[in-house]
């Protein structure tokens, strides 16, 4: 995609975006030079944040612009759309793998710190869905970059065979106000009261009705976890994955007042989602052979438990802190989970924004 500052006349113009392949199928907002100059807001527009994989298109500051404008994003969210491409680029989410798998996973934009209410992100009510502008370009932005930039076509070098909505927008921000426990980037060594956004790929949210006492609750949610199907749960040979688990304020109330913290909650996760070493070899078969995934770790070593004792449990990652939990949507009886890509990427990567 080369630098487009657009001229003429609107229909024919929008009508370009989709013959030329710009647009990822929705109209875009055009990017006029008048709209790129206010976006970039007298930043350099030839810095370089690297090069988009799987094509490998060089991303300037200018390219982020154009393509933040295009998505409908304010010249005010621009700091936070480079940090998510900075983080969407880090080697440890790897990008190029994500973009390219077979799986569904789409990267997951998170809003952390004092932007989500300046910038009038939605954490609460319908979260994952529409409404909200930030969330919507935001979320938009990375994907249009990842389109233009990275060439993630489907059929072509995005070879999701299934996919999801989230490759439209996927972004939310967290329920700060609504949480009793620090923010997730303050987990993760960043200030509370800083700018960050993370990113994580992961499948759309799986709905969960988590009623009850705490332990009532993680029954629920633990019976999503080991539920047959996932990456999470079809590699567990591998050597790791994340997966991600919402909660919502009210269900972290309860949490809290009966003295759970983040790290009670992954834990118990953690451990009542673990099956034996027997269970798992069980479900090898000549598919699972044929594609020499689980079989090939075994032989390697790359796994986190011990194989050759057939009671020994198997967790659903390789760490506790690998369950991520993130508080979000509205107060009522629904938490969710978001399987990630299993061993093979997509971990999630926190960045601070610079304003």
């Amino acid at each position: 995609m080369s630098v487009v500052l657009i001229d003429g006349d609107y229909d024919e113009l929008i009508d370009r975006f989709y013959d030329n392949g710009w647009t990822d199928g929705l109209p875009v907002v055009l990017p006029t030079q008048t709209r790129v100059a206010e976006m970039l807001a007298g930043r350099d527009p030839r810095d370089v944040l690297g090069s988009v994989p799987p094509r490998g298109s060089v991303a300037t500051r200018e390219l982020l612009a154009v393509n933040a404008v295009m998505a409908g994003c304010r010249p005010e969210y621009f700091p936070l759309v480079e940090a998510t491409v900075a983080a969407a680029l880090d080697p440890a989410h790897n990008l190029n793998g994500v973009t390219c798998t077979t799986h569904m996973c789409v990267p997951l934009v998170i809003v952390h710190g004092p932007q989500r209410v300046r910038l009038g992100f939605n954490a609460t009510d319908g979260v994952f869905g529409n409404g909200s502008r930030a969330n919507g370009a935001v979320g938009r932005a990375l994907r249009l970059v990842c389109w233009n930039l990275g060439g993630a076509r489907p059929g072509d070098q995005d070879k999701s065979t299934l996919s999801h909505p989230g490759e439209w927008t996927f972004c939310i921000a967290e329920d700060e106000e609504g949480s009793p426990w620090p923010p997730f980037h303050a987990d993760r060594g960043f200030a509370a009261s800083s700018d960050a956004v993370s990113v994580f790929a992961c499948e759309a949210p799986h709905s969960i009705v988590a009623v009850g006492s705490p332990e009532n609750m993680l029954r629920r949610i633990v019976d999503h976890l080991s539920a047959r199907g996932s990456n999470n749960h079809e590699y567990r040979f591998g050597p790791g994955g994340q997966l991600l688990v919402t909660v919502n304020a009210e269900q972290a109330e309860r949490f809290h007042e009966n003295g759970w913290t983040k790290r009670d909650i992954q834990h118990a996760l953690w451990e009542q989602s673990a099956r034996p070493v027997r269970e798992c070899l069980d479900e090898i078969d000549d598919y699972n052979s044929e594609i020499g995934a689980r079989d090939g770790y075994l032989a390697r070593g790359e796994v986190w438990s011990d194989w050759s004792d057939p009671d020994a449990p198997v967790t659903i990652t390789p760490r506790a802190e690998d369950i991520l939990v993130i508080v979000c949507g509205g107060r009522s009886y629904f938490a969710s989970v978001l399987p990630g890509w299993g061993p093979f990427g997509g971990y999630v990567v926190t960045k601070g924004v610079q304003q």
